[in-house]
């Protein structure tokens, strides 16, 4: 219940980098999960080979 109020509120952690998410992209993990990465981090989860998610 708390993980959808945290989306709507802003309040999300980047999935790399652990600081909070600036302009956040959401990709998907090896899991099958969607997972919010900050605007810096996205070139390293673009060469991890992470999916993005049609949010």
């Amino acid at each position: 219940m708390a993980n959808w109020l945290k989306r709507i509120l802003g309040m999300e952690k980047c999935y790399i980098c652990n600081n909070k998410a600036v302009k956040p992209r959401m990709y998907i993990n090896d899991e099958g999960e969607k997972v919010p990465v900050c605007f810096k981090c996205v070139t390293y989860a673009e060469r991890r080979a992470m999916k993005k998610s049609s949010y």
